[in-house]
């Protein structure tokens, strides 16, 4: 259950794209060190940037960049108490929906991390392999299980306090941190255009 909760930590910050940048379109980033996590689930993931148009690219890569300026903010801002303990208590709801959507696909989870470090420990990297395999179909229908339950009016608003609050302390750190802010909107509202 706990590397579940790690993995779906994981999971739900790179979905919420938590860098304050006031929106709740998922265009936003992670945190720095979180970062592995959003890239598999962005649409420039490798493979899929040979075909990106020159245009696309250069705004993901701007994107990029202004995300690594707005990360030391932001890692400032959640170490606020209030602002963690907020991110934490939408984390958890938004984890609670999704195992009333489908407790089978938490099941599954916990049984697959179970028998991978089995395989692990066995020295038995073919099957380790095999169930990395498929725990990776099992993610993809969880992520389409949290993009529902996102959805929910109730959580959408949850996810827009947040990340105002969040904005709002990104700012009281940096007010320089605005105009950054402002430009990724307007990168996502181009992304958006193309």
């Amino acid at each position: 259950m706990t590397k579940t909760k790690a993995w779906m930590a994981m999971a739900l910050v790179a979905a919420l794209g938590v860098a304050g940048c006031g929106d709740d379109d998922g265009m936003d980033q992670p945190p720095v060190d979180q970062q592995p996590a959003a890239e598999q689930a962005q649409p420039g993931a490798p493979g899929a940037q040979q075909q990106m148009d020159p245009e696309m690219m250069a705004l993901m890569t701007e994107a990029q960049e202004i995300q690594q300026r707005l990360a030391p903010i932001q890692e400032e801002a959640m170490q606020d108490e209030e602002l963690s303990n907020q991110l934490e208590s939408l984390r958890d709801r938004i984890e609670t929906a999704m195992r009333e959507e489908a407790p089978e696909l938490f099941e599954r989870m916990d049984d697959f991390e179970d028998e991978f470090m089995a395989a692990q420990e066995a020295g038995d990297q073919e099957r380790a392999q095999e169930i990395g395999m498929e725990a990776q179909g099992v993610e993809m229908e969880l992520q389409s299980i949290q993009q529902t339950v996102l959805a929910r009016p109730e959580i959408d608003q949850a996810i827009e306090d947040f990340e105002s609050a969040q904005r709002e302390r990104m700012l009281e750190i940096d007010a320089e941190a605005a105009e950054l802010m402002d430009r990724m909107d307007e990168i996502q509202a181009e992304m958006e255009g193309l």
